[in-house]
């Protein structure tokens, strides 16, 4: 019979937490207490929530990204560049979604809100359409291969320095003098990309008329062997003297030329400049500079007064 009890104890129990419950929601301080709990204090908490995950997911989704990347066989340059167009996706992707999910939180509809931007994108359609252009034209860039982070590149003709940073909608370059141009993607036209599987230097010299011309070739064809071993890691195709490809005013100009790595392509032409310079002064070869020859026989200098006298 004591289970007997027991039960009835049980449900005495239960009658006396259900008066209790009861007393409380008749007290006037719970009627004005569940409000304030129901409607501020619960959504505001679920409000820092979410900034609190939005705020793990922007970190860790770039990490993710990052790891993700650099498991992947792409090149180092392309990895960057993939890297920040994937994590400047992310978290616009993240913020839309959290100040949504805030909305709703908050007792916003997003329902008539989605439905009415269909509306309004009508409506805003053609102020947006350079938006679209340039997301679109960043894509096209990134995929097909035209630069990447990394790459020292000329663009619509008149601005030329090393790419920062490809996003959605804008690239970012800097010039050598550290000037930094913000470019919308979707006025990009040109790319001109220097750093593309190959380079050709051209380094000209110029040696006067009465110069051994002779012995200025062969001090050419001596110096492009020495810059081909030196810098054979870097060379494509050996450096070769191109020949004669100017008849100036002031001498004979000489052309060198090569096929060499992109990086390395300016290093190797100023190398080659001064080892022109250096070779030459060793060899008595005299470099072409601008002067003027004048005759006295022909055209007399004008004598004075005291010169006559």
């Amino acid at each position: 019979m004591k289970w007997l009890s027991s039960a009835a104890e049980l449900v005495q129990n239960m009658e006396d937490m259900q008066k209790k419950a009861e007393a409380i929601v008749d007290d006037p301080s719970q009627k004005l207490w569940e409000p304030f709990w129901e409607h501020i204090l619960v959504p505001f908490g679920q409000i820092v929530l979410i900034i609190f995950l939005t705020y793990l997911a922007l970190r860790y989704v770039g990490r993710l990204v990052d790891r993700v990347l650099n498991l992947s066989r792409f090149e180092e340059k392309r990895g960057k560049t993939l890297a920040r167009l994937i994590k400047s996706t992310a978290r616009y992707a993240i913020y839309f979604i959290a100040a949504i999910t805030i909305l709703e939180k908050v007792g916003i509809e997003i329902g008539p809100i989605l439905a009415g931007a269909g509306i309004v994108g009508l409506a805003v359609g053609f102020g947006a359409q350079n938006l679209v252009r340039d997301i679109i034209t960043g894509f096209f860039i990134i995929f097909d291969n035209q630069m990447e982070v990394g790459d020292y590149v000329q663009i619509n003709g008149n601005i030329e320095g090393t790419v920062e940073e490809i996003g959605l909608r804008i690239t970012k370059v800097r010039e050598f003098n550290q000037r930094l141009h913000y470019l919308s993607n979707g006025e990009i036209s040109q790319v001109t990309n220097y750093y593309r599987e190959r380079m050709r230097p051209l380094i000209a010299v110029t040696v006067p008329y009465e110069a051994d011309q002779e012995h200025v070739q062969n001090t050419l064809h001596r110096i492009c062997e020495d810059m081909s071993r030196r810098f054979a890691p870097y060379v494509i195709e050996p450096f070769s003297l191109y020949g004669v490809t100017n008849i100036q005013r002031d001498g004979v100009e000489y052309t060198l030329t090569g096929i060499c790595t992109p990086e390395e392509h300016w290093m190797i032409e100023r190398e080659t400049r001064k080892t022109i310079v250096r070779t030459f002064a060793d060899q008595q070869i005299e470099i072409a500079y601008p002067r003027r020859i004048f005759d006295s026989r022909e055209h007399p200098f004008p004598m004075s007064d005291r010169e006559k006298s």
